[in-house]
């Protein structure tokens, strides 16, 4: 019988792959390999779950009355906030469109958020709309935003970044429009002010620093790499320095006088098994204490440099969306994987994890810590605000406000304020 080429080559490589897996498998029969079956990727922070709690030192409580810049200023480092510890929704109120809102900006009187659609809203402390302005350039139609832009105030001026790449400088009491500065891409995060200088990002990785009148002082082209990130993390600035974080994964250390560089780090690899296919991007703003700078990336790693030369002190595989928070010698994160944890910030040792949530199978999203009242606060696309005992990690309680929440609860006139992807701004009291 005549068997046709192709068809010999189907049948040789049909015998091969039999042979292959009776040898190295036992596929063809019931005989199964001996031995535990464990995961090939497992929660690097899941075996201090378990672990006990310890004393922490907390500063007293403060009076917060502005968060002038995203996550509390130039180095990232939040203050013990007064809170009275319960959670009571004190109002809630809109701003003209939800989707991709920046983080709140707050002064003694007013609370400042830029929309979806680039619509610039200023609230009063007891969420009345004060004056609404469109900052959506003349040549462009009113559309969603990609990206949210971000905040910040410095004196008498209201400074907005957007998703149409502009800078724009404002009046903070009325919205009018003082100057505004074109660039060639949209900027995702927020600015940071020192020494009455701006820093900034756009989303195509161009650092921008400029005077408080507009006046560029230099500009410099950081790594860049394609990203679905909706939100930006923000420069750090200190001691002449500014930190600049980009989509590549790596951190620029640079004079703030003239962009030179110092040094750079970047963040090696992504935790292993994590979904997220996108290494660098920084989950949260660099955070500048005790001559240290802690960077986090959303896929998995925490890194403590040293801030003057750049020099790793530790490292940890826990990725986070948020800037960590720093309290009583101790760091907290909100880790990607959805727990809890409290870091020894000196030394990088684990003290304890905690889940947040607890359903199987949770893909939510948390954001935070923020330290108030005595006691940790996370939110969540899961639409909760959350409270947690900062010595032992035990969730003492929640509230379910249903939209899901952009960025950690914000403590300031003794309240916490939450954002939600809606568009509403809700104060707990």
């Amino acid at each position: 019988m005549l068997v046709r080429s192709s068809n010999k080559g189907n049948l040789k490589k049909f015998v091969i792959v039999c042979l292959f897996c009776m040898q190295t498998t036992g596929c063809l029969n019931e005989n199964k390999l001996s031995g535990e079956r464990q995961e090939i990727y497992t929660d690097p922070v899941a075996k201090y779950l378990d672990y006990k709690g310890k004393k922490i030192s907390l500063s007293k409580p403060q009076k917060v009355v502005r968060i002038h810049q995203v996550d509390n200023g130039p180095t990232h480092h939040f203050i013990h906030a007064t809170f009275s510890g319960s959670i009571v929704k004190a109002w809630e109120t809109s701003v003209l469109r939800g989707g991709n809102l920046s983080a709140p900006v707050i002064t003694e009187k007013n609370i400042f958020v830029l929309d979806g659609q680039a619509n610039l809203v200023a609230f009063d402390l007891t969420g009345k709309t004060i004056w609404a302005t469109n900052l959506v350039p003349e040549t462009e139609g009113r559309q969603y935003s990609q990206y949210s832009g971000g905040l910040a105030v410095y004196g008498d001026s209201l400074f907005a970044l957007t998703g149409y790449g502009e800078i724009i400088s404002l009046d903070k009491s009325k919205g009018s429009i003082l100057w505004r500065q074109k660039f060639d891409s949209p900027f995702r995060g927020a600015p940071v002010i020192k020494d009455k200088r701006l820093y900034s990002v756009t989303s195509n990785d161009l650092a921008v620093a400029m005077t408080l009148e507009g006046k560029i002082l230099w500009t410099l082209e950081g790594a860049t790499r394609s990203t679905v990130m909706g939100k930006g993390s923000a420069p750090a600035a200190s001691s002449g320095k500014v930190f600049l974080p980009f989509s590549a994964g790596i951190l620029r250390v640079v004079r703030s006088s003239n962009g030179s560089e110092i040094w750079k780090e970047s963040f090696g690899s992504a935790k292993k098994g994590d979904a997220q296919s996108i290494i660098g991007d920084f989950g949260g703003s660099p955070l500048l204490k005790s001559g240290k700078v802690f960077i986090v990336s959303i896929s998995g790693q925490l890194l403590a440099l040293n801030a003057r030369n750049g020099s790793q002190i530790w490292q940890l595989p826990i990725g986070s969306q948020s800037t960590p928070l720093i309290a009583g010698g101790f760091l907290f994160i909100v880790s990607s994987s959805g727990e809890l944890v409290r870091i020894n910030e000196s030394t990088g040792e684990i003290v304890w994890s905690r889940l947040i949530e607890r359903k199987n199978g949770n893909k939510n999203r948390y954001f935070g810590p923020t330290l108030a009242g005595n006691y940790i606060w996370i939110t969540g696309t899961d639409g909760r605000l959350r409270k947690f005992d900062p010595v032992t990690g035990t969730q003492v309680e929640d509230f379910y406000f249903r939209s899901p929440a952009l960025y950690r609860p914000y403590a300031a006139h003794s309240k916490l304020f939450v954002v939600t992807r809606s568009g509403k701004l809700i104060a707990f009291d």
